[in-house]
């Protein structure tokens, strides 16, 4: 079983792992893109290049799972969801 798994619809965040939830609440209430090191404050992490790291795998595996969208290189926003991706694709 993955830790994250592919988002579908009608999947709700309660899926997730806590730290995955905070991470999207983050990026979900920002008025826009947000950055890795944006993040880590506000999920209560020290802002530490490890935790700034770590943080920004997190991130990278909810764009490849269908949870949040990088339309900019290091700059993550909630999913627009794509009625055309395959569900199974990584």
């Amino acid at each position: 079983m993955l830790t994250v798994p592919n988002w579908q619809l009608g999947m709700g965040v309660d899926v997730l792992p806590q730290v995955y939830r905070d991470i999207l609440e983050v990026v979900a209430d920002a008025p826009g893109p947000v950055r890795a090191k944006q993040i880590v404050p506000r999920i209560g992490l020290p802002a530490e290049t490890g935790k700034i790291e770590g943080t920004r795998s997190k991130l990278k595996r909810l764009v490849e799972r269908g949870w949040l969208d990088e339309d900019t290189p290091g700059m993550f926003t909630p999913a627009r969801r794509r009625t055309a991706k395959s569900s199974n694709s990584r």
